[in-house]
């Protein structure tokens, strides 16, 4: 039977994954609703058209036919109708693709098959080392997910850093208390270097600017991989100028630099021009020269978290889209896309990801799910936020991200506590000048644990912050509580009408 491989734009896999050149032809579409359901990072969609045509010329230098369907902003047609003009012209009655992440989209080929008669076969994803089987092993019969214990699981069902015994390396499953120092003034952090552009990107930062100029960030500061071998070689610059210094200052943020010694390989994985099998080989192979706190600690966002978080979104993906523990209705004001808010460290995470399309875990945890929470924004429209800034997003990245960690608004499928805090934290792992901002977001913090005291003071964890609540002294209570009600009064709204498309709060 006639097949056809359809290739998305984030399964760009080594092709030693696919079937041999040959065997049957190659679909692949840029489209419009694709790059504008939400209203995506200007460099996310140079990124991803970019590194598609990337990824087709590789494809047809190696054999394979290739059915490719460039980009027309005028054409609002769906993706199906492109796919079926395609297999109409090589009379293809079967369609072959791998494993799709984000259910909206495996849905609509499932659907497109089935409503045109075809047979389909799906192809395992090298984009995980845990597969949707495993991961529903662990969770079966857990009233709450905790994800240690599947790192620990993982560790031991893969072999990595564990001895021969099963114990782990070093004699402890996680180094994560040592990898919360804040940056020395002392210490530089390295540069990240910008891979050379190739004709796909300049070709369409252009189109992008013109098409889609509304949509947040700044085409022309485009610097990611878009090609295998691009995104090989920032592995290695990794490997060898950042990975001994990641460990201890994961968790710092710093003004002197947005990237400190985090990988930046996030958007190569979830393309796939890496895969997370060569990743953790090429950095868990530095042991002895790297010191293991680093080593793990990126071990354990890789195959720990990053593995996680796919399969909380594969099992409780739509319960999270649809809870709001908290009853939160507030929406966001143009400011959180300015970066205009006041708070120093929140503006600096906003024109950070307005210029690069990327934060780390920390800003985006710590400062903005952290001050969506106090400010009690809608999950969804704090998950649209996230989806439209970061070149990383993807529904199954950012649904149990910021429903589950940022916001907690799930109610604690895999949380164990609301990840909140005050300026203090933000001070203790920063550089940032102490300043006015402080009194707001304290104000903020204290609010909030206020109105939910006796969840707070229910929680044998939490209780001691309704008590602590309670010894601020009152001149300092009114001054903070006063800021935090002019912040919410200045840069959230109450609530969306009826009437009010999705997407309006920033247009």
């Amino acid at each position: 039977m006639n097949a056809m491989l359809v290739i998305l734009g984030n399964q760009l896999f080594p092709l030693r994954h696919l079937p041999s050149p040959g065997s049957t032809p190659v679909f692949m579409a840029e489209d419009l609703g694709l790059c504008t359901y939400e209203k995506h990072h200007q460099q996310k969609i140079v990124l991803f058209l970019a590194a598609m045509r990337s990824y087709a010329d590789e494809l047809r230098d190696a054999g394979y036919d290739v059915h490719y369907v460039h980009l027309d902003s005028a054409d609002a047609s769906p993706y199906e109708s492109k796919l079926r003009n395609a297999l109409s012209a090589t009379d293809a009655r079967q369609i072959v693709h791998f494993e799709i992440e984000d259910k909206a989209m495996e849905r609509r080929l499932t659907e497109f098959a089935a409503g045109e008669g075809l047979q389909r076969k799906e192809l395992a994803s090298p984009m995980f080392l845990c597969s949707r089987a495993e991961f529903a092993e662990f969770s079966a019969g857990k009233s709450r997910l905790l994800m240690g214990d599947f790192y620990k699981r993982q560790r031991r069902r893969l072999g990595i850093l564990v001895d021969d015994d099963g114990k782990p390396t070093g004699g402890r499953w996680s180094f994560d208390a040592d990898n919360q120092k804040k940056l020395p003034r002392s210490i530089t952090p390295s540069e990240v270097p910008a891979p050379t552009r190739t004709r796909h990107v300049e070709d369409l930062i252009e189109l992008v600017e013109r098409d889609f100029p509304e949509h947040p960030g700044e085409a022309p500061g485009f610097r990611w991989p878009t090609t295998r071998a691009e995104a090989l070689a920032w592995l290695d610059d990794f490997v060898e100028t950042r990975l001994k210094q990641f460990g201890p200052y994961e968790d710092a943020m710093t003004t002197r630099s947005p990237t400190v010694f985090h990988s930046l390989l996030s958007p190569c994985l979830n393309l796939g021009l890496l895969t997370p099998a060569e990743v953790i080989d090429k950095v868990v192979a530095r042991v002895g020269d790297a010191p293991l706190q680093s080593i793990e600690g990126f071990v354990r966002q890789v195959i720990g978290w990053r593995e996680f978080v796919r399969g909380v979104y594969r099992e409780y993906g739509e319960q999270q889209e649809t809870s709001n523990f908290w009853s939160h209705e507030r929406e966001l004001t143009p400011a959180w896309y300015e970066g205009s808010t006041g708070i120093v460290p929140l503006d600096d995470t906003i024109r950070t990801a307005q210029r690069l399309g990327w934060t780390h875990h920390i800003p985006r945890l710590m400062v903005m799910g952290n001050l969506m929470t106090l400010c009690e924004i809608r999950p969804a429209s704090a998950h649209r936020w996230f989806m439209e800034m970061y070149v990383d997003s993807s529904e199954w990245v950012m649904g149990p991200n910021v429903y589950g960690m940022g916001l907690y608004s799930d109610g604690g499928i895999f949380a164990t506590k609301p990840y909140i805090c005050g300026s203090n934290y933000l001070l203790k792992m920063s550089d940032y000048p102490k300043g006015p901002w402080c009194d707001t977001v304290d104000g903020l913090y204290w609010r909030f644990i206020d109105k939910h005291r006796d969840f707070f003071a229910g929680n044998p964890r939490l209780a001691l912050m309704p008590r602590a609540l309670d010894r601020l002294d009152d001149t300092r209570k009114q001054r903070i509580f006063a800021a935090a009600e002019q912040f919410l009064a200045e840069h959230t709204r109450q609530g969306r009408t009826q009437a009010e498309p999705p997407g309006a709060e920033h247009d």
